[in-house]
């Protein structure tokens, strides 16, 4: 996978997504993965993949680093469709449910890539601020939230430079994949907690989820395009569920 572009890691940019609202954002992630979830025809799925490659193309990321990051997890891809296959035994079913785990995964992509860690953590906070009046911890909820990514995306980065210690040091991890994969686990594992850990303590403190009004060099408003983002989802779940569920 190419260096610059690491699974699910923030790539600096000035591209409109990169500038939205981050509470518009993640309403936007939310109601697109719903999307998502919901659709059960092919048309609907064709229309969700050219909606995220409109986005993808805005981003102004290198496409190969959205190719590259959704081959990484194809054997993910691969497991999915073979157990959706032995549980129903319909081909086209499976085909889609492969699909649909493809599609979520670039719209993580495409949040991680043009979102920071701190600005996903408070986009989640934001939007599910009124939680907090029942006494649900939606900044610890939220914390977490950017810990676990950052988390993935560390253990992805480890492993890549395991690997290449290993090769330095003579070990052919081709010849035996499950043996090398035993033998990096744990140490991918630990070190990517740890850089997780350590994440999780800068943010508190800096006193994230703190004060009540936040305080930022850039505070993104919101503008006609994340307004556009937010209807055009809602508008794919009326014709995924006219098409698909009718």
């Amino acid at each position: 996978m190419n260096n610059k572009y690491p699974f699910l890691k923030y790539v600096t940019g000035d591209s409109k997504v990169h500038l939205m609202n981050s509470k518009m954002k993640i309403i936007w992630f939310i109601i697109s993965f719903i999307d998502i979830i919901l659709i059960k025809d092919y048309t609907s799925l064709l229309v969700m993949f050219l909606f995220l490659s409109i986005i993808i193309l805005n981003t102004k990321i290198n496409l190969f680093a959205y190719f590259s990051n959704v081959m990484v997890i194809c054997p993910l891809y691969i497991i999915i469709l073979l157990i959706t296959f032995a549980i129903t035994i319909n081909v086209l079913f499976s085909v889609m449910i492969a699909l649909k785990l493809v599609l979520i995964v670039l719209l993580i992509l495409i949040l991680t890539f043009t979102t920071s860690l701190s600005e996903i953590a408070w986009g989640f906070e934001c939007t599910f601020s009124k939680l907090k009046k029942i006494g649900v911890p939606v900044s610890k909820i939220s914390l977490r939230i950017a810990m676990d990514i950052k988390f993935i995306s560390t253990m992805f980065e480890e492993s890549k430079v395991i690997r290449k210690s290993m090769a330095y040091r003579g070990v052919a991890y081709h010849k035996n994949l499950f043996k090398s994969f035993r033998k990096m686990f744990f140490p991918v594992i630990s070190l990517s907690y740890k850089v997780s850990r350590r994440m999780s303590k800068v943010m508190r403190l800096r006193f994230y989820g703190k004060s009540k009004r936040r305080t930022n060099y850039h505070d993104n408003k919101v503008t006609m395009f994340d307004k556009i983002l937010i209807v055009i989802p809602i508008i794919i779940i009326y014709i995924t569920i006219w098409l698909g569920w009718c």
